[in-house]
Order: structure tokens, then C-alpha cells, then sequence
């Protein structure tokens, strides 16, 4: 009888066996982590672009990602060379200029990413904006690893909310 025919006579007829199995640890196989990354991109620099997908992309598998910036806003015109590049989704917003609105969009699609999507595991945001803290707050609480992508400047509050920050 050769190897396997062995092996699987012994899985039939030895009520033994899986008990004897069982007694062995054997790592089970680790499944892959869905990743979603937002980029704020009127806080961080596109030139670090490349760095930033880097690390999301180190934290799992990447299942999204996106840059948000001003339509006019001449200081985030820089990303939208960068999405094509990275196939990010570049979100461009118009209208009235108002305080936030960038940082409250990524709040609000991020929440709703989460809800939507339940096989996201991992949240990465690349920002150094302390308005964040609340979001990433949430976030843990719906049990998803939050991990910041930020610069030195970045707050401590923030650095402290999120399961992990990554200084770019």
C-alpha cells in the first residue's frame, strides 16, 4: 500500500485518528487582510506617493484606495498624476470652499466603506491632521485596525487613537 492509501485507510477505519490529529498544532493557513486606504490629499505631499502605497500595501492586501483633494486646489493637482500612476481613485470636490470639507468627506466615506464593505479588515489613512482622532475612534470600535500614514507634525492625539502610525 503505498503512502496515501495508507493515510486514508487510517482516516476510515482508526477511531483514533483526528483525536491524534488534534494533539498537533498546526498553523492554520493566515487569510489575506482587505485594506482601504484614503489619502488626504491637501495634508500630505504626493511626492510621497510611492511610499505611502508601499506601506498600504504592506498592511494587506489593497482593496481600495483613494486621494481626496480641492478641484481648483493648485497645492493637490500633484495627485491626480499620482492616482493614474497608482491606480488610486482620485475624488476631486467642488463648489464653495469651506473649512474641513476634504477632512469630512474622507470621515464620511471611510465610515461608510466600513459598513459597506465587511470584508475590509485594516483602515490606513495617510494624513497629519488631528481632525481625524474620532474617525479612527470609531473605527476601532467597529473592530477594524486603523493605521495612520503620517508626517513628523502629526498630533500625538492621533498617534495615540490609532492601533499603528507609519511616519513618512
Amino acid at each position: 500500500m503505498g503512502d496515501d492509501a495508507e493515510l486514508y485507510w487510517e482516516m476510515e477505519h482508526d477511531p483514533y485518528f483526528w483525536d491524534m490529529i488534534e494533539k498537533y498544532d498546526i498553523p492554520k493557513k493566515k487569510k489575506k487582510q482587505n485594506t482601504a486606504l484614503f489619502i488626504d490629499g491637501e495634508n500630505i505631499s504626493h511626492k510621497k506617493a510611492e511610499k505611502i502605497m508601499e506601506i498600504a500595501k504592506q498592511q494587506g492586501e489593497l482593496y481600495s484606495s483613494r486621494v481626496y483633494g480641492l478641484q481648483k486646489d493648485k497645492s493637490t493637482k500633484g495627485w491626480s498624476e499620482k492616482a493614474k500612476e497608482h491606480g488610486i481613485k482620485d475624488i476631486r470636490m467642488s463648489g464653495i470652499s469651506e473649512k474641513d470639507k476634504v477632512d469630512k468627506k474622507i470621515q464620511k466615506d471611510a465610515q461608510r466603506e466600513i459598513l459597506q464593505q465587511k470584508n475590509v479588515d485594516i483602515v490606513c489613512i495617510a494624513t497629519s491632521d488631528k481632525g481625524y482622532a474620532d474617525v479612527v475612534r470609531k473605527l476601532r470600535e467597529q473592530g477594524k485596525r486603523v493605521v495612520i500614514i503620517g508626517e513628523e507634525k502629526t498630533s500625538d492625539e492621533l498617534r495615540r487613537v490609532c492601533n499603528k502610525f507609519i511616519e513618512v
